[in-house]
């Protein structure tokens, strides 16, 4: 859009963490493809030590530690560290352009918010003399711009909306009804829970892809969630198709101790203790969307159904 715009105003309501990844979105070397389609088992090996160096082993770094100070900027000597090298790279990006640098640095823990994978166009793009970055509150659109809370008005021909998307408003806009009538967006009634983030307690039969607590920070892939729980429901038809219930439901003291677990783990992690405005929680305040152990775990616990956590009916 900056390339294309006459003039591009940003109106940016949080300043983000950037990782460096100076090749994001480059084509991927003829020598790689190489390797994936010639030698057994590479690509295995390179997604297993994707997983191990820039997920799984972010987690420390985003671990609370309660008698570390300050909470608002760090979480813990790791956490601290993290912050000090993502400082860095954008003090590096904006070394020509010291004026936006207080714009774009955040003051919260690193982690708190999605860290955005960056090959450097952010910081060129707010370079560019026909782009402009504006930090105050937006008051009210009108017919011919955008009136910040100083009460100025930006003309502007088109408006692109970064926002509005309802992430804790899991299957909306469908309407799904369980068992006895109830509407599960009505059993929910905001706080939306799953039991692996796939079945529900009242609602039989019914299983999620990309439920409550199936989304994550540093410490996964969403497509590897996928294939688990995949791999989950397929166990959960055969069971079915092996035995002589017609349907399975998931057990509701089954569903809450594994919502307590989930619960207090993400209290120990930086997104669950922030106080910056986040799309990982709800409006409840509670995290319905992130996972807060490693891929491993979750690799572990979807294996295979186990019979006893259901009623088969």
């Amino acid at each position: 859009m900056a390339e294309q715009a006459a003039e591009l105003l940003i109106f940016q309501r949080t300043p983000n963490w950037f990782v460096p990844v100076p090749h994001y979105y480059d084509a991927i070397p003829n020598v790689l493809s190489w390797l994936y389609r010639h030698v057994p088992h590479y690509i295995h090996w390179q997604r297993f030590w994707l997983f191990l160096t820039t997920t799984d082993g972010m987690l420390p770094g985003v671990r609370v530690d309660e008698s570390w100070e300050p909470q608002e900027r760090s979480v813990s000597h790791r956490n601290d560290e993290l912050r000090q090298l993502l400082t860095g790279y954008i003090q590096s990006q904006f070394a020509d352009r010291p004026d936006l640098l207080p714009h774009v640095l955040p003051t919260y823990a690193p982690a708190s918010k999605r860290l955005i994978l960056d090959n450097g166009i952010w910081a060129r793009t707010l370079k560019r003399e026909n782009v402009h970055l504006l930090t105050g509150a937006i008051r009210e659109i009108t017919p011919t711009g955008i009136v910040t809370e100083d009460g100025m008005e930006h003309a502007v021909d088109v408006i692109v909306f970064g926002t509005g998307f309802q992430a804790s408003k899991f299957l909306t806009p469908m309407r799904i009804v369980g068992r006895g009538g109830i509407e599960l967006n009505e059993q929910w009634d905001g706080d939306a829970r799953a039991y692996m983030g796939i079945t529900v307690p009242n609602f039989p039969n019914f299983f999620m892809m990309y439920g409550p607590n199936t989304n994550i920070v540093v410490n996964g892939s969403i497509i590897y969630f996928s294939e688990c729980e995949m791999r989950y429901i397929l166990g959960c038809l055969r069971l079915l198709a092996q035995g002589e219930a017609r349907a399975m439901d998931c057990k509701p003291d089954v569903h809450d101790a594994y919502n307590e677990r989930i619960d207090a783990a993400n209290r120990q992690m930086v997104w669950g203790v922030a106080t910056v405005n986040s799309w990982y929680r709800n409006a409840k305040g509670r995290s319905a969307q992130n996972w807060p152990f490693n891929l491993v775990e979750y690799w572990r616990q979807t294996r295979e159904p186990n019979p006893e956590d259901y009623a088969f009916l």
